[in-house]
């Protein structure tokens, strides 16, 4: 049976290069998209949940999704499942804008609130299909490369997103917007019908309940200690991430009295950050060292939070938090995307294709369903403590302890694990 590794260079790397450009004009025009609702919500309600719907909807959503999304991927047709993805997708753009004449104000809310709830369910089962058929798209020399720049071109769209979003939401309105996205959906979708999705062998695969489905997965997961320890290391990073996400603009304007251009530095470092990360990822010729870069980028996660709160104590100065900010910033979404993109790379080189949906679907789906939790338990805490400084200080610290302790079970972990990927080998790339 033919599979992609018959595939010379130049057809991965075409290959590798239509999924990109797929992927970036889609996160690139959604979030011109996301930016420009949300100002419009943020004119017509004055609420600051107009720029928080997203982070409270769609994971919320993707927690009583997950299961049956993971089942789904991994029983049926990866290519027909992202074509129809995007055709919903389509038809859900088209709903919207012929939903909002009839709101106003607040109401506003609920047409938008429909839509992400809907569309969330639709881009993770999308997205959960293209992570799990990557490894038909290239050679398997390639996977890591792919997913690394993949990424990257999500994190690249990031850093222009918001300016265009503001300027076209001002010249085009939010319709004009939506007939903008559906424009780019079209094409995105019509380059990514163009790859070719090689088949795997699925004969073995048996038809059986969602429920002995997650079973399975459980029962993989037990098999496999270290895709425990990731989750794991997912839920803490992205629950002390949340302290940075929901203090951060908070200190900067609120408590230390800073203009706004500050804010937009910080998140100026972010998204350079998370690109270089990813940038950095796909240039590794060999993906080793995987619990030291586990470890060591949640301690510089760790660093850096410390680093963040630490800054904010000892000065109120524009340019130092400004530049400061924005180095530490950057030195955090660097580390996190080395993190997130070593644990996905893993999963994909050593996980058999007929689990891999669901796996990755859980540990996604688990790492950044806490992300709502956090943003309540934070929001609490510096609402109720006068100096937030300290709060990301005390954050940082219990991160970077926490994963000190954790060094040895995980190391130990992966050593159990590379024994069972050698043993399994003929059924991981089969």
């Amino acid at each position: 049976m033919m599979n992609q590794n018959n595939l010379t260079q130049s057809q991965s790397n075409q290959q590798m290069l239509k999924s990109l450009t797929s992927n970036g004009l889609g996160a690139f025009s959604y979030g011109i998209f996301q930016y420009g609702i949300s100002f419009m919500l943020l004119h017509a309600t004055h609420s600051p949940l107009s720029f928080g719907m997203n982070i409270a909807v769609g994971p919320l959503i993707s927690l009583l999704t997950f299961i049956s999304i993971g089942n789904f991927v991994d029983t049926h047709n990866h290519k027909r499942i992202i074509f129809w993805g995007y055709i919903l997708r389509i038809i859900g753009f088209i709903a919207l804008a012929l939903a909002l004449p009839f709101f106003h104000g607040e109401s506003l809310l609920i047409p938008v609130a429909l839509f992400i709830a809907i569309d969330s369910i639709l881009v993770n089962l999308r997205n959960t299909a293209y992570s799990a058929s990557i490894r038909q798209l290239v050679k398997m020399s390639d996977v890591a490369k792919l997913t690394s720049l993949t990424t990257a071109v999500a994190s690249a769209s990031r850093i222009l997103s918001p300016v265009l979003g503001i300027t076209l939401y001002a010249l085009i309105s939010v319709e004009g917007l939506i007939v903008l996205e559906i424009l780019a959906t079209i094409v995105a979708m019509i380059i990514m019908m163009t790859l070719h999705f090689f088949k795997v062998d699925d004969s073995k695969r048996e038809k059986v309940s969602q429920v002995e489905q997650f079973k399975q997965t459980l029962q993989y997961v037990k098999k496999r200690p270290f895709i425990r320890d990731s989750i794991v290391a997912e839920i803490v990073v992205n629950f002390f991430y949340s302290a940075v996400v929901t203090g951060s603009p908070f200190i900067i304007v609120n408590q230390l009295g800073l203009p706004n251009s500050v804010v937009i530095w910080t998140e100026t470092g972010y998204s350079i950050g998370y690109l270089t990360g990813s940038l950095i990822t796909s240039q590794l010729k060999e993906q080793r060292h995987f619990g030291i870069k586990i470890m060591s980028t949640m301690i510089l996660v760790g660093i850096s939070l410390l680093g963040l709160g630490g800054l904010f104590l000892i000065t109120r100065n524009q340019i130092i938090v400004s530049v400061i900010g924005m180095l530490l910033s950057l030195l955090m979404e660097l580390s996190f995307a080395i993190f997130d993109l070593a644990i996905e790379i893993r999963l994909q080189s050593t996980v058999e294709h007929s689990i891999l949906g669901r796996v990755s679907s859980t540990l996604y789906t688990v790492g950044y369903a806490i992300m709502p939790f956090g943003t309540l338990v934070y929001t609490w805490l510096y609402d109720t403590f006068s100096d937030g400084s300290y709060i990301m200080i005390a954050s940082g610290v219990i991160l970077i302890v926490y994963t000190v302790f954790s060094i040895s079970k995980f190391i130990k972990n992966i050593r159990i694990d590379d024994v069972y990927v050698e043993k399994h080998a003929d059924q991981i790339n089969s």
